[in-house]
């Protein structure tokens, strides 16, 4: 390990944390294309921003298209390591307690959107590379920094640019988390509809709920005619959500409100599903239509508090990337129209096509069909390769913790690139908040992140 890499850094730490604030003022969210600047004024900003920095530090930079930008350690020669990193973000969302592209600063921690996903790491590999090349430490092989703009709209930007330029031999993104994630599950997303007969006293006239397709739905509600209190008391009971739902007459209608628990949908489990909570009531009431009937249907297929598709019969897990997990995330019921949304992640024992099949199936049993259909194949990078060797060591040797290689079922930059990883940029144990209110990253892990991606930058290209 390099002492005065390490000085290096800690002297620079405020530079970093200005360098990261000027990155978080500009609202990078994916906005309206127009003409040379595919995502928006704010990506091409931002990127513009980056590679101004990078430029100023004495790096061979490239804009390709405003989609992706590339930063160089050496001006000639062709690259040997990859880092990848996005310079979009998410939406700020409600809940914020600071501005959250107002960068602020309390209790050692900074936050601000994208101050974790992803525009700090990416800082903290652009200082990695300047205290390199301040320290005039000798570099055998190229490094290229890669920084995209589309990465939380589906990463057609790196999509772009694999079809432009060829990727370096080993990459690895500050995306995911530490030690080494080598492992992403599978990844399936699609629609299940349904009509029926309505027309009844006593019916379902409206249900809708959940507002992303990748997130456990936290509110639910519908509105029901005909139904008494004790009818839709007992439903509430049987269903086992009485403790989460609430009701509100308008003469023979009863609005029902269902409050759950958010959760990513690659861990759903962790969340309350208002939307499965709702259908499992609508399932237990009983009209003189079919609209509850639906419902009974619909909650078969997707039981409240089933995560793990046993009831889809495509229920999988292996040893190594674990077990397929499912959310119905989004849910819209009008005038006997019926359509939900839903996301699963299978492992690695398990196929696209092999779980589509599955899927079909179970649809087609409740009269109901499966639509919009788009699905990934799982992941791996073998966790005996060098390149992965190596970067676990370096966490190792730096933080002086345990090592070794995970597996997740959210994906990361280089889910689709083959060899890549992901390494850093949050430790174990940690919650940042990302995508969430209140998103940060300290001060002292920025320091740490620095020092972990120059060390890793030294052994893989010294």
């Amino acid at each position: 390990m390099n002492a005065e890499i390490y000085n290096y850094v800690d002297a620079n730490l405020t530079k970093m944390i200005g360098t990261l604030s000027e990155l978080v003022a500009i609202p990078s969210v994916k906005g309206k294309a127009v003409p040379g600047k595919p995502y928006g004024e704010e990506c091409a900003k931002v990127l513009d921003k980056m590679l101004g920095i990078a430029s100023s530090f004495g790096f061979r930079t490239e804009n390709h298209k405003n989609r992706v930008g590339t930063i160089d350690f050496y001006p000639d020669g062709e690259p040997s390591l990859g880092i990848l990193c996005h310079l979009d973000v998410v939406p700020a969302g409600d809940g914020w307690k600071t501005p959250p592209f107002s960068m602020f600063m309390s209790g050692g921690k900074l936050y601000g959107r994208g101050t974790m996903d992803d525009k700090g790491p990416a800082v903290c590999v652009l200082y990695a590379m300047k205290a390199i090349k301040d320290c005039g430490i000798k570099l055998s092989k190229n490094v290229r920094f890669i920084v995209g703009t589309d990465e939380e709209n589906g990463s057609s930007d790196l999509a772009w640019y694999k079809k432009q330029a060829k990727l370096p031999p080993n990459v690895f993104t500050p995306d995911g988390s530490y030690p080494v994630i080598n492992i992403e599950k599978g990844m399936i997303r699609g629609e299940i509809s349904a009509k029926c007969a309505v027309g009844g006293t006593k019916s379902v006239i409206s249900a809708t709920g959940g507002t992303v397709i990748n997130a456990v739905p936290e509110s639910a509600s519908a509105t029901v005619v005909g139904f008494s209190d004790i009818e839709l008391t007992l439903a509430a009971k049987n269903a086992g959500i009485g403790q989460l739902v609430t009701f509100k007459k308008d003469g023979d209608k009863t609005v029902i409100t269902v409050k759950g628990k958010s959760a990513h949908a690659s861990t759903p489990a962790e969340g309350i599903n208002a939307v499965t909570g709702l259908c499992s009531m609508l399932g237990r009431l009983y009209g003189d239509d079919e609209s509850t009937v639906m419902f009974r249907s619909l909650s078969a297929l997707f039981p409240f508090g089933e995560t793990d598709g046993k009831s889809l019969k495509i229920a999988a897990s292996d040893e190594k990337s674990g077990a397929l997990t499912e959310v119905l995330s989004i849910l819209s019921y009008s005038k006997g129209t019926l359509t939900g949304k839903f996301d699963i992640r299978f492992p690695l024992c398990r196929s696209v096509e092999r779980v589509k099949t599955g899927l079909e199936k179970a649809f087609a049993a409740k009269n109901m069909e499966l639509s919009d259909f788009s699905g990934v194949e799982p992941h791996e990078t073998s966790a005996d390769s060098e390149f992965v060797k190596t970067l676990s060591k370096v966490y190792e040797d730096v933080t002086g913790a345990r090592s070794g290689c995970i597996a997740i079922g959210g994906g990361t930059y280089v889910h689709d690139i083959e060899g890549g990883v992901a390494f850093g940029a949050e430790f174990p144990g940690e919650d940042c908040k990302i995508h969430s209110a209140g998103e940060f990253i300290s001060a002292e892990r920025m320091k740490q992140n620095a020092k972990i991606f120059a060390e890793a930058i030294i052994r893989l290209c010294k």
